[in-house]
């Protein structure tokens, strides 16, 4: 019986070893689900837009769109999910538009026409940086919000800290990337985490406004536990939950749509 425990635990020793090195080598496909673009592809919106390539690394080209208000007024640093790419749904540009503001959206690598993989947390903050770099060549930093959307909100959250935008919005965003490994993977260790993502620990250091919408029926970022985020936000930062919202399509609810007039006029006291 003795010697069955002995082989039963190193049976269960091999196994759990095993799971976690499959979930070290799979976790990237399981958090980033890029869409390809053809490079030969011409984009189609009916607003005025360029597309761009910044080189980010050696052979390394990231593509974004600058799309363009008719008069501006100031630009939205739009840091996308985990799907789709720079060929979206325009009303993420439109609504920003209307009220006068460009916005940058831009592909991380591998998604649509950008080059390479994304290998690393480093690389992925250091590309986003980059491109923030670049962007505040043409635009002030009092004039930029920095936007992030689903695990977009935990890149715009760290670039954010690393710079000087006038504020900060975030769309459905997750505590860290750890907590929804625990909330789905409980058992196996934090130390796996290539992207740990720690949304929380980045808005602390925030001084600009924050604001963030949680959408009340998040079926793929859970509020209850995103809600998390409040208790990191300064005084003078601000929530909002959007009733009956799920995770997609956020820019389409109206409490959104009209508060952004306000939200985007925000700067640090």
């Amino acid at each position: 019986m003795k010697k069955a425990l002995i082989i039963f635990s190193q049976i269960l020793v091999v196994a759990y070893t095993t799971i976690c090195i499959f979930f070290y080598f799979v976790q990237d496909s399981i958090i980033f689900k890029p869409s390809k673009l053809d490079k030969e592809l011409q984009l189609q919106y009916s607003f005025n837009f360029e597309e761009r390539f910044y080189e980010v690394d050696e052979g390394i080209e990231l593509n974004a769109v600058l799309a363009k208000a008719d008069s501006t007024v100031g630009l939205i640093f739009f840091c996308h999910g985990n799907q789709g790419s720079v060929q979206t749904d325009p009303l993420k540009f439109q609504i920003f538009l209307n009220l006068g503001y460009d916005v940058f959206y831009f592909d991380y690598r591998g998604y649509g026409k950008s080059d390479g993989t994304i290998e690393s947390q480093d690389q992925l903050i250091s590309d986003v940086n980059t491109l923030y770099k670049e962007i505040i060549k043409e635009y002030d930093e009092t004039e930029i919000t920095v936007l992030g959307y689903s695990i977009g909100t935990g890149i715009a959250s760290k670039v954010a800290a690393m710079n000087n935008p006038k504020n900060v919005m975030l769309w459905t965003p997750y505590l860290s990337m750890i907590d929804m490994k625990n909330a789905n993977y409980p058992y196996l260790p934090t130390f796996l985490m290539k992207f740990p993502l720690r949304t929380y620990k980045a808005i602390e250091k925030i001084e600009e406004p924050i604001t963030i919408f949680y959408a009340e029926k998040d079926e793929v970022l859970p509020i209850k536990r995103s809600l998390a985020l409040n208790e990191f936000l300064k005084n003078t930062d601000e929530y909002i939950v959007l009733e009956g919202q799920r995770h997609g399509g956020v820019y389409y609810h109206p409490e959104m749509i009209s508060k952004l007039p306000y939200i985007l006029e925000k700067e640090k006291k």
